[in-house]
């Protein structure tokens, strides 16, 4: 990887590129939702939310961290504590002057999971809900190991998960590019279950309502496993599970955010 050659942007404007300042006021009447991405994801995954007004009620705010997208110069975190630690000081150390929402799929759902624990020790302020996508409740077992195969055998099963098209996987150029940051992904999540199976249990469930998402074919967080996330939370609960494969997130995105909206007005509305 490329050093970090020293951006010059404001802290909050590099994790939210795609966005208007993170600190300031949302639209009136309308909800921030901060989008965590995939292993080796990018914030511009979430470009087409962004940009769509499918949900008025709804800003979706794409967040990229270190390692791709804007910030492929800087190198991946290397610890879920590391990266928690840093989304709180960017984007949340701030009382918000507006609710909001986080949003993770796969990877993305075990940071913003982190994210609210962090949070909440901290006496800061809690989203109006957490929205898991394609995860595993922490504490689950692991089908797989992906982080240790050699890159050959690594793109074979990121073919199989879909979501990327098998012609950009086998693009030699660009996996050189962006493999040793999948790999760090998948590293820094291998660690992260690891010590979640090991490790002390978090003395209690967070008081954050959650919305968990699976889809039918996903070959890594099997609908099964979706209802798992119930235990982690004292708050309201709901699961909703999508045709489709891992990456459901995106092939069904309309749904996807409908599904959100209905539930963060359920929240509102009491």
């Amino acid at each position: 990887m490329i050093g970090n050659l020293g951006d010059v942007r404001p802290e909050h404007t590099r994790w939210v590129p795609w966005n208007r300042p993170a600190n300031g006021p949302a639209q009136a009447g309308r909800i921030r939702v901060y989008c965590l991405p995939h292993a080796g994801g990018a914030a511009n995954a979430y470009l087409p939310w962004a940009r769509s007004s499918d949900q008025p009620d709804l800003d979706w705010v794409p967040v990229e961290i270190p390692g791709r997208g804007s910030r492929l110069r800087e190198e991946p975190l290397s610890s879920m504590d590391e990266l928690a630690g840093a989304l709180v000081d960017a984007l949340f150390r701030q009382p918000s002057p507006d609710p909001f929402v986080l949003l993770g799929h796969s990877m993305g759902a075990y940071v913003a999971h982190a994210v609210v624990r962090r949070l909440e020790a901290e006496g800061l302020t809690l989203p109006l809900c957490l929205v898991v996508s394609g995860a595993r409740a922490p504490g689950s077992p692991t089908e797989r190991s992906l982080h240790t195969l050699p890159d050959v055998e690594l793109i074979e099963a990121l073919v199989e998960l879909g979501g990327t098209s098998e012609e950009v996987l086998r693009h030699e150029e660009l996996m050189h590019l962006m493999l040793p940051v999948i790999r760090a992904d998948l590293t820094l999540l291998a660690r992260h279950h690891e010590t979640s199976r090991t490790g002390p249990a978090p003395s209690a469930a967070l008081p954050c309502p959650m919305l968990a998402l699976g889809g039918t074919e996903d070959k890594l967080a099997a609908p099964q496993w979706i209802s798992g996330w119930q235990a982690t939370t004292t708050g309201r609960f709901r699961q909703r599970i999508f045709e489709g494969d891992h990456f459901f997130l995106h092939e069904s995105h309309r749904e996807v955010t409908e599904e959100i909206a209905a539930y963060v007005r359920t929240l509102v509305n009491g």
